[in-house]
């Protein structure tokens, strides 16, 4: 099977060298690299050319493509995904790295299994050192761990560490939307998780880095509380025309009322909410909770009133 492996590049001329070291170093050898310069200030690409030279024979695996303007995460993940040509992908932030028989684990699983989807465990980088092994959740009913993602902040929605079929995106329609640079990630995993056959294994094939304060998921701005409000819109849509059966309902109104929180906490105004997120719970304990946390009472109850409630509604999903 050959698999691309997709990576932005923006803002790392300090780790683009151990990123592209350690993806042309990877023992799997059916590869695609595809690389997205979305108008990078600095010489990340120069680096990167660089270390091109040094991998010769991974030289007709590689292409480089440039924005034409700076366009943000979203869309350049989603143009990565237009112009690959592999039946598996995997995505790498450029300050991120792998270990060498990362890409070939995840493949062997996504072969053994069947699945579409294939999730590793990882380590997070710091200044500090690597952190333990991250492993990923692990149940026999996708079902729940979709709605373990839904609720937000219960299991990751990392898209990075991840093997995926391709298919699974073109074949259900499932593409990022521009505009959409901060929580794009629960966006598509939310949707993805819908359709997959999920599997997971405990090596780790992803090493994290928390050292670029300036990537794109490292910077803080208003802009993104409006991102992620529009990616929360975005799942919120979604399961109100597919999940019929309302299977999903509870889950996802408990990531919306999370929405309202956040975005509380953050200090923004909630009338950003209203205009971005149209969120209209459903049932009386909802609609009580979306009044606590629009300002009826003070933050630290309707935040304790969230917290239980989702600690129960966990614990009975749970068993």
């Amino acid at each position: 099977m050959k698999i691309s492996v997709l990576v932005p590049v923006y803002g790392v001329e300090k780790y683009i060298a151990r990123c592209a070291e350690s993806l042309f170093g990877q023992t799997y050898q059916d590869l695609e690299f595809v690389f997205v310069d979305d108008c990078t200030p600095d010489r990340s690409v120069a680096i990167l050319q660089e270390v091109m030279a040094r991998w010769p024979q991974r030289a007709e695996q590689v292409r480089i493509l440039r924005n034409d303007r700076n366009r943000g995460i979203g869309y350049v993940r989603q143009r990565l995904i237009d112009e690959c040509t592999g039946e598996g992908i995997t995505f790498v932030d450029s300050d991120d790295y792998m270990p060498p028989r990362a890409i070939g684990l995840l493949a062997a699983e996504m072969e053994r299994s069947g699945a579409d989807m294939v999730d590793g465990a990882w380590q997070s980088v710091t200044p500090q050192g690597v952190s333990t092994v991250r492993r990923p959740y692990k149940t026999p009913d996708g079902g729940r761990y979709l709605a373990l993602l839904l609720c937000q902040n219960v299991v990751s929605n990392r898209m990075w560490g991840r093997l995926y079929r391709r298919s699974l995106f073109t074949e259900n329609g499932i593409r990022l939307v521009p505009g959409i640079d901060f929580s794009e990630d629960y966006s598509v995993m939310a949707r993805l998780l819908f359709y997959a056959h999920r599997a997971a294994i405990n090596a780790p094939v992803y090493f994290y880095s928390e050292e670029n304060a300036s990537s794109y998921t490292h910077t803080a701005s208003p802009r993104h509380a409006r991102s992620y409000l529009m990616a929360c819109r975005l799942v919120l849509d979604f399961f109100s025309r597919n999940d019929t059966a309302g299977r999903y309902l509870t889950p996802l109104q408990f990531g919306m009322a999370n929405a309202l929180r956040n975005i509380r906490r953050a200090g923004f105004s909630l009338s950003l909410a209203d205009q971005l997120l149209g969120y209209r719970p459903q049932g009386t304990f909802f609609r009580l909770l979306a009044a606590m946390l629009r300002g009826k009472c003070p933050l630290a109850v309707a935040d304790f009133t969230y917290l239980l409630a989702r600690k129960i509604y966990l614990s009975v999903l749970n068993r």
